[in-house]
């Protein structure tokens, strides 16, 4: 099967996407920036290792606590 084959469907943009989209995005930096203001940024993560985590592994643990 090539490409020209595919019967792909198309997605349809809303017309208040634009305006939603703002929304959502302003949204979020209010949040995060409250969060930083307040100093409520900070994710700590207990883990029951004797002598902790690697620094060049951390991404894999707390990567899916973000």
């Amino acid at each position: 099967m090539n490409y020209q084959e595919l019967d792909l469907k198309k997605p349809v943009e809303p017309d208040d996407y634009k305006r939603c989209s703002d929304y959502v995005v302003k949204a979020i930096e209010s949040i995060m920036r409250e969060a930083m203001d307040s100093k409520r940024n900070q994710i700590v993560i207990n883990t029951n290792l004797k002598r902790g985590i690697p620094m060049e592994n951390v991404n894999k643990i707390a990567g899916p606590f973000l």
